[in-house]
């Protein structure tokens, strides 16, 4: 290290420009805190860097990242690479192939598809080697690439050659956690759960920062001290997760890329059943063998997702069996253990389940507060309205009486949750919703028991909401057996 990144707590003035170089609430990055010891410079290239990595861009973010990748790679910068591959490689949707392809390989490699991307690999090669693009290359990348494009990829690729040769020059220090050029290639084991998590609409970068996370609350700085103590460092386990009670598998592909990223290439983990299969007492899940002290690493953390996430799909899986064959869905809320929200609705769709809104920041759910605080329901339609006129973002209204029903209904509400009805009146609100001229959704709410399902789903309700799916669903039971060949390397 040869300009040691500043530390915090920062100056107001390096705490001001390093604030909008980072999204909210995450600590600047080394490189950052490097050059903010030159506050004018700093300043100057967040301006240019904003519309690099901005919107206003031409091209994608896919284009855009593999030009990134490839040209840090080239200028040998381990440090940005790490960077760039660690937060935006899933969301550009890089495939792990594709990410080694980028760091060891060639444009020609199996992986790439795409002309386009196969282009742009060319283009960052060529300018890194000849500081040019041959006649024959522009051609092609103009038959690919109008001029605003072209212009943007010749001046990205030169922005990296600037990033890289500063990063390696001033020795900037690695990034906790971001991949280097060796290991890169232990990420192809987790391909296969990468793309189930992305096909189950599940951001794999937001599932890695929460596996890390929770891993490091079991580990600290100190690891396994039992483990280190008492277990042969070259010692191999293979074990089985093993299902102790019938349920519904949930967070196969979650556990996947635990067992990849945390003990890299030696772990060989095999899904057995798939997510949202239906197991029984004493069923094999899934099977992993590793060195025996990575194994008892992720033990605990693997198993407790795997138990919690199972837990709420089966729960989800009973209420949708309570209500088949009435048209009824069961819905989530947003009642979610912190920071898991996303894997326990995904839980909720293994289930059988939908989810409701993912946060306040995707729908509006004007409930009992919002309606006191607004003066009345009309009120608060009103001013749903003016903030969001021609429904840009779903609307819904919770009312607690038939008379709210009433006025709801005569203003224009079609979006309506009963909350805390009885069913006799749950069957009057339906009647009366049925009876308007547009489509109106009714969902029922208020803390009902399994054994309401079929009762409430028959007043002829769309959906019922049901907290208890994931606020109060209890672990399945699922065990991890060490097999009869566990033993030295």
């Amino acid at each position: 290290m040869r300009i040691a990144p500043l530390g915090a707590p920062f100056e107001r003035g390096v705490a001001d420009a390093l604030a909008p170089m980072m999204p909210p609430g995450v600590p600047p990055i080394a490189l950052f805190r490097t050059f903010a010891k030159n506050l004018p410079m700093t300043k100057a290239m967040h301006a240019w860097g904003s519309y690099e990595l901005g919107r206003a861009l031409s091209l994608s973010l896919r284009d855009r990242e593999i030009l990134i990748d490839r040209t840090c790679v080239r200028c040998g910068c381990e440090y940005e690479w790490g960077v760039h591959v660690s937060f935006f490689a899933d969301r550009a949707g890089l495939s792990s192939d594709q990410v080694t392809s980028l760091t060891h390989g060639s444009p020609d490699d199996s992986c790439w598809s795409s002309a386009r991307d196969r282009l742009l690999v060319r283009a960052a090669d060529a300018l890194h080697d000849d500081s040019s693009i041959s006649e024959s290359l522009w051609e092609l990348l103009a038959v690919e690439f109008d001029e605003t494009e072209l212009l943007d990829i010749l001046l990205l690729c030169g922005w990296y050659h600037a990033i890289s040769f500063a990063a390696n020059a001033a020795g900037v220090p690695l990034e906790p956690h971001a991949p280097t050029f060796d290991s890169v290639k232990a990420l192809d084991g987790a391909g296969s759960a990468r793309d189930t998590l992305r096909r189950a609409n599940l951001d794999p970068a937001e599932v890695l920062r929460l596996l890390r996370t929770t891993l490091a609350e079991d580990l600290s700085d100190a690891g396994d001290l039992t483990s280190s103590a008492v277990v042969p460092a070259d010692a191999n386990l293979e074990v089985t997760f093993t299902s102790r009670q019938s349920g519904v598998a949930c967070g196969l592909p979650v556990v996947a890329l635990l067992c990849e990223d945390a003990v890299g290439p030696s772990a060989r983990f095999t899904s057995l059943v798939a997510d949202g299969d239906g197991i029984a007492p004493g069923q094999h899940l899934a099977t992993l063998s590793a060195p025996a002290p990575s194994v008892l690493a992720v033990e605990r953390t693997a198993l407790n997702l795997l138990t919690h996430l199972s837990g709420i799909a089966t729960a989800t899986r009973a209420w949708v069996d309570a209500v088949e064959g009435t048209g009824v869905t069961v819905r989530d809320t947003r009642k979610t253990t912190p920071l898991l929200r996303s894997l326990e609705k995904y839980a909720v769709r293994c289930g059988g389940g939908t989810n409701h809104r993912q946060g306040l920041f995707d729908e509006i759910l004007v409930k009992d507060n919002h309606i006191a605080a607004a003066g009345g329901i009309a009120n608060a339609l009103d001013r749903v309205a003016a903030a969001h006129p021609g429904a840009a973002v779903p609307v819904q209204i919770e009312v607690d009486t038939l008379d709210q029903l009433d006025e709801a209904l005569a203003h224009g509400a079609d979006q309506i949750m009963l909350d805390n009805f009885a069913v006799s009146d749950m069957r009057v609100a339906v009647e009366r919703a049925r009876g308007c001229s547009r489509d109106v959704r009714i969902e029922a709410s208020g803390g009902f028991r399994l054994g309401d399902a079929r009762e409430v789903a028959l007043t002829g309700v769309d959906s019922i909401s049901v907290g208890s799916i994931t606020h109060s669903a209890p672990a399945i039971d699922i065990g991890l057996d060490a097999s009869m060949s566990a033993g030295r390397q």
